[in-house]
């Protein structure tokens, strides 16, 4: 691979997470609206850790995450406003936004077949890798068996919007810059 096809490929993947991570967002939210509709969730299942982004932003995995980071650095992370924890958040999971992508492009440059699926199996992996199992594991998310159903549709499904979205922004400028 040539040092300019790498720089490509980069900003490619750079690209590519910011509209991946609109695109993530927007699903989110709206996935979260229908699927709670359709499955409504249990009296305090939204109370739980990871269960409610539109409500408990402060109890999903970034904000905690970015807690016990706060915590390692030897500042108490109780001692911070809202803003501070949200801003931190939002560091933390756009740097996941955009490093996926980034090797993604990499990836699949030398790997074509890692494109399968147009994405979709791309942000299948990254929910399971995260979502199903690491999370719950490091106890920053409930366990998945206790989060309301609505969860599976607005978490998994927007990790394959996301997904999907990374891939098409790969895949045009890849035709653009053959």
């Amino acid at each position: 691979m040539t040092r300019t096809r790498f720089v490509i490929d980069v900003a490619t993947g750079l690209l590519a997470g910011w509209v991946g991570l609109q695109a993530k967002a927007k699903a989110e939210s709206a996935l979260q609206t229908w699927g709670e509709r359709v499955l409504p969730p249990e009296p305090g299942q939204k109370e739980l850790l990871g269960a409610d982004p539109a409500g408990h932003g402060e109890r999903m995995p970034p904000s905690i995450l970015w807690k016990r980071v706060v915590e390692l650095t030897g500042r108490n992370p109780e001692a911070m406003t809202p803003e501070q924890v949200e801003a931190g958040a939002v560091w933390f999971h756009r740097a996941l936004g955009y490093g996926y992508p980034v090797v993604y492009s990499l990836v699949s440059r030398r790997i074509p077949a890692a494109r399968l699926f147009s994405g979709a199996l791309g942000g299948t992996a990254l929910f399971t890798a995260f979502h199903a199992t690491t999370l719950p594991a490091m106890g920053v998310q409930a366990p998945v068996r206790d989060l309301p159903q609505a969860w599976w549709v607005w978490e998994g499904g927007s990790h394959i919007v996301f997904g999907v979205a990374v891939d098409a922004v790969i895949g045009a400028v890849r035709t653009i810059t053959r």
